[in-house]
């Protein structure tokens, strides 16, 4: 079939489909399309040995950049343009991994010199990010345009994710500061007149409350309450006034804020009931603890009493010092077991009534002056429970005359007057704490077993 050209148009001709000329045309274009294709794949396989080529000695080498290292010498200068680009592309990045590290170095440093700042727009940070990039971009301005794209990219990450960070830190550490700064204001005032107007005018959006919501509002108003109601509330403190405490309770459960919602509700509610009855409980034992305090003070001002009168019963005042050298040790020796004697009765009976701890520290103080008091300090040595009770040396031949008198008499008053206050003492009583001629005997036998024996 013949191909016909446009009418009237000089040299219009018409050519054979199967013509030479149109054989080396057909020719012309395949053999085109072949050599693209040909010459696509040539430029790929040497732009992949060209970039793997770049890579590997921009991984390998410690050169900051490509004009770096044909400076010193150690690269030669004669790269493509292409290679050029993949090696300073790579090194761009390096400087990007190192500028995100250093950042984030920086960025912790000023957070802390910054934490008690109140960055309200994060415009502080803004420009300290902005200070520190300029700086950075500074120092690499004269690299290539394939370096500080490489560079460009993590800076723009690092900001991203740093600003991110930074709005959520400074958020919480704003709402953290605002409500500490709303309850350290509210519990001056909380327990006066003054509390309504206060809450009021901190419940505006002023810088101490403008990030709180409602709800954290109502909770750090309810902290404020309890942390007052918790000074108040002391148990065994004398200052302490559950009454005030509990009326803080009730009051704080009626607190409505200045558009008639009440600052106490769902869950929070049900919390402070509990803790009404908590602090009501514990009034109790706080009466309890406070009256152990002042028996404990009332039986201290006691024994120390008895303890001052039983010295200078036995001739030696410590108060004004006077008294002889042999009063002082008799009454030191004195004054030891009657520290004891105390200290081992109360281990035992410190939660009986006060009046009888003050009945046993008045009758033990005449008892040691009765044991004391006829001796000789060359014959008495210190009181021990376990080892030296019988601490006052008596000739074995007084308890052997004081045995013959008793097999005699039992019931001899003498004998009671002379060792019923040692048998006392050392426990020689009957079931109900009384000395009888039975255990007055008994004493006269363990004395006797001794030599030079004490009491």
């Amino acid at each position: 079939m013949a191909i016909k050209y446009q009418s009237g148009f000089i040299g219009a001709q018409t050519v054979s489909k199967d013509s030479e000329a149109q054989a080396l045309i057909k020719g012309l274009d395949s053999f085109a399309k072949g050599f693209n294709t040909f010459a696509r794949a040539e430029g790929e396989k040497i732009t992949k040995e060209t970039t793997a080529e770049a890579e590997k000695a921009a991984r390998l080498d410690n050169l900051k950049s490509y004009q770096d290292g044909v400076d010193s010498g150690e690269l030669d200068g004669t790269q493509s343009q292409f290679w050029i680009s993949v090696y300073d592309n790579i090194k761009g990045q390096n400087a990007g991994v190192e500028f995100k590290t250093k950042k984030a170095l920086a960025y912790n440093e000023w957070w802390a010199e910054n934490a008690e700042n109140d960055d309200l727009d994060g415009s502080a940070f803004s420009a300290w990010s902005a200070d520190f990039d300029s700086k950075y971009i500074e120092a690499n301005k004269n690299q290539s345009s394939f370096y500080l794209k490489g560079l460009d990219g993590y800076i723009r990450g690092t900001n991203q994710q740093m600003a991110g960070m930074y709005a959520s830190s400074n958020a919480e550490k704003l709402k953290i500061k605002g409500k500490n700064n709303l309850i350290s204001a509210l519990e001056s005032v909380i327990g006066t007149d003054e509390v309504t107007t206060k809450i009021a005018e901190l419940d505006v959006k002023t810088n101490v409350s403008r990030f709180l919501s409602k709800e954290e509002f109502n909770g750090a108003v309810i902290q404020a309450y309890k942390n007052k109601i918790a000074n108040l509330a002391v148990k065994g403190d004398p200052n302490a006034d559950y009454d005030a405490a509990e009326n803080l309770v009730d009051e704080l459960l009626k607190f409505k804020r200045s558009n008639g919602s009440k600052i106490v509700n769902g869950k929070a509610i049900e919390e402070l009931n509990n803790l009404k009855q908590t602090l009501i409980a514990e009034e109790l034992q706080h009466q309890v603890a406070m009256k152990k305090i002042s028996d404990n003070v009332i039986a201290q001002d006691w024994y120390q009493q008895e303890e001052r009168t039983l010295t200078k019963k036995l001739g030696y005042d410590f108060a004004t010092g006077t008294g002889s050298t042999e009063a002082l040790e008799k009454a030191n020796l004195a004054k030891d077991e009657y520290n004891k004697r105390v200290k081992a009765w109360m281990s035992l009976n410190n939660e009986k009534p006060i009046e009888l701890q003050k009945a046993f520290f008045t009758e033990l103080r005449q008892d040691i002056v009765n044991k004391y008091e006829d001796f000789e300090i060359n014959s008495i040595s210190m009181y021990n429970a376990r080892s030296n009770k019988f601490n006052i040396t008596r000739l074995k031949t007084d308890v052997r005359a004081a045995i013959a008198l008793y097999v005699e008499n039992p019931d001899d008053a003498s004998l009671m007057e002379e060792y019923g206050v040692i048998a006392k003492l050392n426990g020689y009583v009957d079931k109900k704490g009384n000395v009888t001629s039975k255990t007055l005997g008994n004493l006269l036998v363990d004395l006797d077993k001794g030599f030079d024996t004490g009491n």
